[in-house]
C-alpha cells in the first residue's frame, strides 16, 4: 500500500466519519426532543391525575351532602303529610261553613 492509497483511505474514512457524526447528531437531537416531550407529558399526566383525585373527593363529598339533603327532605315530607291532611279536612269544613253562611244571607 502506497502513501497515496493510505491517504485516500484516510480521507474516505474521514468523510464517512463526518457523515456518521452528522447522522448521530441529528438522531441525538430527535431523541432529546422526544425525551423533553415525554417529560412534559408525564408532568401533564401527573397534574391530571391529581385533578381527577380531587374531583373524586369533591364528588364523594357532594354525594354525602345530597344523601343528607334527601334524608332531610324525606323527614320533612313525613312531617308535612299529616299537616296537609289536617288542612284538607279543615278546608272542607270551612268551605261548608262558608257555603252555609252564604245561604243564610240570601
Amino acid at each position: 500500500m502506497t502513501y497515496a492509497q493510505l491517504e485516500s483511505l484516510i480521507n474516505k474514512w474521514s468523510l464517512e466519519l463526518e457523515d456518521q457524526e452528522k447522522h448521530f447528531l441529528h438522531q441525538a437531537t430527535q431523541v432529546n426532543a422526544w425525551d423533553r416531550m415525554l417529560i412534559e407529558n408525564g408532568e401533564k399526566i401527573t397534574s391530571l391525575h391529581r385533578e381527577v383525585e380531587k374531583v373524586k373527593v369533591d364528588q364523594k363529598r357532594l354525594d354525602q351532602e345530597l344523601d343528607f339533603i334527601l334524608s332531610q327532605q324525606k323527614e320533612l315530607e313525613d312531617l308535612l303529610s299529616p299537616l296537609e291532611e289536617s288542612v284538607k279536612e279543615q278546608s272542607g269544613t270551612i268551605y261548608l261553613q262558608h257555603a252555609d253562611e252564604e245561604r243564610e244571607r240570601t
